[in-house]
């Protein structure tokens, strides 16, 4: 870890596990339109063209995700804090708050580092990207720049905190950051139970999802740390940590609102929960 930034275990976890995460997770999507659970099995995750995501309660949904017992069972799996006990020396812990990303075709994540998002408590916090279920090349998987957690330069940027100081991905051009800070690109073909921990200062991001069928991909970002270290208290107790109950965690949709601006993670809802969308225009918020 200390060396490469990261550590990569084939089949770490039970398949069937993670598969039953992925079922759970997925038949929620089904209920709100997101995927088409009529004509293909939901396990397939093959994105629907009518949804009715704008019509729903959006922090119920994330939140009935998140704490879903399957997820949370795949999160806090023995075998994985096992890992992180040995890592660190000690009993562990993971964040209250998960980060479930359900990642529709064309979408992707920029390039960034961890720790500007949860430097609020312990400084020795790790992360763990779960794919929940097979993810080929072409849906869109993380790719790490390798050995990038060392690089001095990034220093400022590590130092800083993405609420109080307005800061988030460092770039959307992989081939300008591998040019300014070295080391190739690593990725793969994940497989359900394989697991990728890694440190929060590594620069990392995901490959714009092309799936060929449509297929949406879903994974999880979770958070460990020892126990008895101080916490980041955005992340514990069940709290909306972006602008309290105005706005949810929901990756990606940009292309289905026809506004880029739309696709920041955190999105607006109104006092009922729903979707506020962006205009085409881009210049005010609309209640759908």
């Amino acid at each position: 870890m200390a060396e490469d930034g990261y550590l990569f275990f084939r089949r770490l976890i039970n398949r069937e596990k993670v598969l039953k995460a992925r079922r759970e997770i997925l038949l929620k999507y089904a209920i709100i339109g997101e995927i088409d659970g009529m004509k293909n099995d939901v396990m397939d995750a093959i994105l629907q063209e009518q949804s009715f995501i704008a019509n729903v309660n959006l922090i119920a949904f994330t939140e009935s995700i998140r704490r879903g017992a399957a997820y949370e069972d795949l999160t806090e799996d023995t075998r994985l804090m096992g890992v992180y006990e040995k890592l660190l020396g000690g009993p562990v812990r993971t964040f209250d708050f998960k980060w479930p990303r359900f990642v529709r075709p064309g979408e992707g994540t920029g390039i960034h580092s961890d720790n500007i998002y949860v430097s609020g408590g312990a400084k020795n916090v790790w992360t763990t990207w779960i794919p929940i279920g097979d993810v080929a090349l072409d849906e869109g998987p993380i790719v790490l720049l390798e050995k990038s957690h060392k690089f001095s330069k990034l220093k400022e940027y590590w130092g800083k905190d993405a609420d109080k100081d307005h800061v988030g991905w460092l770039s959307e051009n992989p081939i300008g950051v591998q040019k300014a800070i070295g080391g190739r690109w690593l990725t793969s073909a994940f497989e359900a139970g394989d697991i990728l921990c890694f440190d929060v200062r590594l620069v990392h991001a995901s490959l714009d999802n092309r799936s060929p069928i449509n297929r949406c991909r879903l994974t999880s970002d979770t958070r460990y740390q020892l126990a008895s270290d101080a916490r980041d208290n955005r992340w514990y107790d069940n709290k909306n940590p972006h602008g309290g109950q105005q706005k949810v965690f929901l990756p990606g949709m940009a292309r289905r609102v026809g506004n880029r601006e739309f696709e920041e993670e955190w999105k607006p809802v109104d006092e009922l929960g729903r979707l506020q969308r962006p205009s085409v225009r881009g210049d005010r918020l609309e209640t759908t």
